[in-house]
């Protein structure tokens, strides 16, 4: 289902491989619960101090023939990076794996994780406890959260590595994009939610964060900038502005504090570049005071840790991407504004689709907001449909039209063209392993963006079906106006589908409509 309804959508930070977790039962439930206890997807923090990441060797100097030619000349300095404009590559398991949360391909990443965890628990336990959150300060796991291991054939060792990575407090790792996927911050963090009418709320948060990308200065907590903010000093709990202060801290880091009334943030610099952000919101919701000293003090007991910076580079030249949209609770994709807009793109496509492909079908537009929905993160605004063409095909037995999907990026985010490293780096598109990707420009400055895979399945030894040939092709028109439209077509065999059909396909589309002067802007807090 989603690779059907949202092909095109950006994936968490941190790569979901589906098939791996179809086959992978119990693996999946660890998975699903680290996410939806606090393996978060945005984090921005701060850095002060330079990291000396490389030195060079010590040459040997040409000296004068008199002199003593094993004389080594002076080094050269060492190579520094500015952590404030640096970042780290893309890593797929970032995130993910079976210790809650944690990593499979990386030891060491795994061990941070669960360093950070337990430091984490130790820290702000009594703090939840106090606050209605937590029963107990060590948040031992229920016996029934890991029963299902046994119950599925799991050994007795899996059973106790899973009580104890289930307790304490839920930690994943977290990867933000720094300038649209340009670079990615990478840290560790935690929350505890409770539900609030068709949503979850944040009570308490918390992030650490490895150096790279972010600044110590206060600003708008929002991916929309780089280098990222670690805590605002303007509103965004309530419509007044915090309470801020600032203050040095025994052993030489930086303690910021920002009231709000009912809710407080607390960010501190540690000297070797790392940070801290711990939030606790009592504004809505569940009443779950809390004592802000005490959430000064709990931040205070977070250690100051050391993490592996190996991957730490320097950004270089980035593209400059128009301003995308933030992360709004207010969900700009259920206002009635957006629906009526993309209800009549879609009556209007549906027109022109009927006039290029007699037979062909089109449902109704929905508006829908593409990314994490977590505060500060950059989202894209497009319109979703789907339809058939009168052709027909097999898939997975059933013979029928032609599905497609069909969907309507509006401005604000991204760069037209696809993307060649594998994941979003701020091209709407990518072009992923084992894809054919072309593009075409038109002469009016539209662009053309085309991603192609086949695959052929045959029968194993013993099996008894026919083999066949599978298509996946996806085509996406970058008009100069600033929006863009795609599609996505699966279909087997030898259908009369191609490159050139769905151009037709697309070229007979609509402009959307929406609100020319609705622009993205950077948020107050």
């Amino acid at each position: 289902m989603f690779r059907t309804v949202l092909p095109e959508a950006p994936p968490p930070p941190a790569e979901l491989d589906l098939d791996q977790i179809v086959r992978d039962g119990y693996r999946a439930r660890r998975r699903h619960r680290a996410l939806l206890g606090g393996a978060a997807t945005t984090g921005v923090m701060a850095v002060a101090a330079l990291l000396v990441i490389g030195v060079v060797g010590l040459p040997i100097g040409e000296a004068d023939s008199a002199e003593d030619r094993t004389q080594s000349a002076d080094p050269p300095a060492a190579e520094e990076i500015d952590p404030m404009m640096a970042g780290y590559p893309y890593a797929a398991d970032w995130g993910w794996g079976d210790a809650a949360g944690g990593f499979t391909s990386n030891s060491a990443h795994s061990e941070e994780l669960m360093t950070v965890k337990e430091a984490a628990t130790a820290a702000f336990g009594q703090l939840l406890v106090d606050g209605g959150v937590w029963e107990d300060p060590s948040n031992p796991a229920p016996e029934e959260d890991c029963s299902w291991i046994t119950e599925e054939g799991g050994s007795q060792a899996e059973f106790d590595d899973c009580m104890a990575e289930q307790g304490g407090m839920p930690v994943g790792g977290t990867q933000t994009e720094g300038n649209y996927g340009q670079t990615y911050l990478r840290g560790y963090g935690g929350r505890e939610t409770e539900e609030l009418e068709t949503t979850l709320r944040t009570i308490f948060e918390f992030r650490v964060m490895l150096p790279g990308g972010w600044t110590g200065e206060p600003g708008p907590v929002t991916e929309q900038v780089f280098p990222q903010f670690l805590i605002s000093d303007g509103p965004y709990f309530t419509d007044e502005a915090p309470s801020f202060s600032t203050r040095g801290i025994e052993g030489g880091g930086t303690l910021m504090i920002a009231d709000h009334d009912c809710a407080a943030e607390v960010a501190i610099v540690y000297p070797n570049g790392t940070g801290l952000r711990a939030t606790w919101n009592n504004c809505e919701g569940e009443d779950h005071p809390f004592d802000i000293e005490a959430l000064i003090n709990a931040a205070l007991e977070m250690p100051e840790l050391t993490f592996d910076t190996s991957e730490l580079t320097p950004v270089g030249a980035l593209n400059e991407v128009p301003m995308g949209w933030v992360y709004d609770e207010d969900e700009w994709a259920n206002s009635p504004e957006a629906s009526i807009m993309a209800a009549d793109t879609y009556a209007a496509a549906a027109t022109s689709l009927q006039e290029a492909f007699p037979g062909a079908t089109l449902s109704e537009g929905d508006a829908v907001s593409l990314g994490a929905m977590e505060r500060g993160a950059v989202m894209k605004r497009s319109y979703s449909g789907s339809g058939t063409l009168p052709i027909e095909t097999t898939i997975d037995e059933t013979t029928g039209d032609v599905d497609f999907e069909l969907r309507y990026y509006l401005p604000g985010g991204w760069l037209p063209g696809y993307s060649e490293t594998g994941h979003w780096d701020g091209h709407n598109t990518v072009c992923k392993e084992d894809y054919v990707c072309t593009t075409a420009a038109d002469e009016d400055g539209g662009l053309w963006a085309y991603e192609e895979y086949e695959r052929r399945d045959e029968p194993g030894p013993g099996e008894d079906w026919e083999a066949t040939t599978s298509h996946d092709m996806y085509v996406t028109y970058y008009s100069p106006d600033g929006w863009a439209v795609g599609t996505w077509v699966q279909w087997t065999d030898d259908a009369p589908i191609d490159a050139e059909l769905l151009t037709e396909l697309l070229r007979a589309m609509p402009a959307p409509l929406y609100d020319q002067d609705d622009v993205p802007e950077i948020p107050a807090g």
